[in-house]
């Protein structure tokens, strides 16, 4: 203490010397000196007063007394220099002393993972280390694994002393009403949370060093065993696009795949493929390369995941979800109620997102799902064409669209304006209503008096409008091969507006 107003530079858990120099003439400052220094969390006060005081005030003893506060008289021969040395001597022993437990537990937690241990081994260490019962919980509050000491469930959770926070588990996750939590954490994504089961005070600060040293293990455990979990995801996704591409035509090897992965292509299976069109009021196009991107197709696939059935064979493709859906018994109505229960799902998952879906027929040879999967993209396409986003198209619903569906936009456009053209182009100059009397006449089956009643207009109108049309198109309307082309070319138009 070197100048009088030591108040504003001292700071919580220091010991502050003196020889009370700075002070020796005001003994009311000396007075509120203690006051002052326990207010602010001092650890305590140490006086050397021989030199400038006779004594230490009793005022200041008594504020000592009062507030529980250490007051040190040192003696004359004391020397400054020692008193520091010999406290941080104190200080930097303890510290080693807990970094070397420190050490002892991280190398516990550390061979653990080098020998290939897993989950429950990390929970059975740290409630050795801690003596008290240990959970380790997925994000959703699911137990992942426990100590052999856990035992049936209760309700309520607090934080762990550190003051991280991380929402309570479900009740099933419990033992008592005193628990304490430690989040599972990598770059701020929550992993999960350790729960363990203690009074209110009895983690003491060996235990808490162990209960973090067990997450930051656990977080390496999980995000190994999600890097594994990704690669074998992936894989399936391949050897399932190589399926629905034709590229399988050897039974052994379906059968081997089939074996290591799980699946079963034994019952009667459509393909199913799913794409997202919109998210919050966005064209999802707008979103290509972007992180965001990335975790809607996850999202996405986890709604399909949860919405189509347990036997479903789901897998993530670069640019939308496919199923392989078991249709059962109910045939075409399951698929319906999956991809309805899909979409609900999605919309849940992901705020503000438009889901289309396209389905193929059901197979029930494994080798033709590349069928039902030409079926389900196009389907999916007729689907974007004719129904908006959103939309729901089975390929056996499609009737004519079937066939339209294999030729490009362009190739339509072109049929389009070939067969149409000049008639739209009359309506557009005249203001007149040709095209939608040509729809009306031939929607009636070439009745001129109910194509009339359809308009609201006088039967010699509708001929008239009929003999402009086949001037204009230079054909006859009574050819049959004519009336195909014009309806075809109509069924465009509705399709592919221009």
């Amino acid at each position: 203490m070197e100048v009088p107003d030591i108040l504003p530079w001292v700071k919580p858990g220091q010991l502050l010397l003196t020889t009370a120099y700075p002070l020796r003439d005001e003994h009311a400052a000396l007075s509120a000196l203690v006051p002052g220094l326990a207010e602010r969390g001092l650890a305590g006060f140490a006086i050397k007063p021989t030199r400038y005081i006779e004594a230490i005030p009793p005022v200041m003893v008594e504020a000592a007394e009062r507030l529980a506060f250490p007051l040190i008289e040192l003696p004359p021969e004391a020397s400054f220099d020692e008193v520091i040395n010999a406290v941080l001597g104190s200080i930097l022993n303890a510290q080693a002393v807990r970094l070397e437990r420190s050490a002892a537990i991280h190398d516990r937690f550390t061979r653990i993972v080098l020998s290939g241990g897993g989950l429950r081994e990390i929970a059975q260490t740290l409630a050795e280390l801690i003596e008290h019962p240990a959970a380790i919980l997925d994000p959703d509050g699911a137990i992942l694994a426990t100590s052999p000491s856990w035992k049936p469930p209760s309700p309520a959770v607090r934080d762990t002393p550190s003051g991280a926070t991380h929402r309570a588990p479900p009740v099933s996750c419990l033992l008592s009403p005193v628990s304490s939590v430690q989040p599972i954490q990598v770059d701020g994504e929550p992993h999960g949370s350790i729960v363990v089961l203690a009074e209110d005070g009895e983690l003491g600060e060996d235990a808490l060093v162990a209960v973090e040293h067990a997450a930051t293990v656990a977080a390496l455990r999980l995000v190994q065993a999600r890097g594994l979990a990704e690669a074998d995801r992936r894989f399936q996704a391949v050897c399932l696009e190589e399926l629905v591409a034709g590229h399988v035509v050897d039974r052994g090897v379906l059968h081997e795949r089939a074996l290591a992965f799980g699946w079963d292509l034994t019952a009667p299976r459509a393909v199913l493929v799913a794409e997202l069109t919109e998210l919050d009021g966005r064209r999802f196009s707008q979103l290509a390369g972007t992180p965001e991107e990335g975790r809607a197709w996850q999202r996405l696939a986890e709604a399909v995941t949860a919405s189509v059935g347990r036997g479903a064979i789901v897998w993530q493709r670069s640019a939308g979800v496919a199923a392989l859906v078991a249709t059962g018994r109910r045939g075409r109505d399951a698929l319906l109620e999956a991809a309805s229960a899909l979409q609900a799902e999605a919309a849940r998952r992901l705020t503000g997102c438009v889901v289309a879906v396209g389905i193929g027929r059901t197979c029930t040879d494994p080798l033709d799902l590349a069928v039902s999967h030409r079926e389900a993209l196009r389907a999916l396409t007729v689907g974007r064409r004719t129904r908006g986003a959103g939309h729901v198209s089975l390929f056996e619903d499609l009737g004519l669209d079937r066939l339209l569906a294999g030729c490009s936009d362009g190739e339509l456009t072109a049929f389009r304006d070939a067969t149409l053209g000049k008639l739209l182009a009359y309506d557009a100059a005249h203001q007149a209503e040709l095209v939608r009397t040509l729809d009306a006449f031939l929607a009636a089956g070439g009745n001129a008096a109910r194509a009339a009643q359809a308009l609201f207009v006088h039967y010699n109108t509708l001929r008239h409008r009929l003999g402009t049309i086949e001037q204009v198109l230079a054909l006859d309307l009574d050819d049959a091969d004519a009336r195909l082309s014009l309806a075809l070319a109509l069924h465009v138009l509705r399709m592919l507006p221009r």
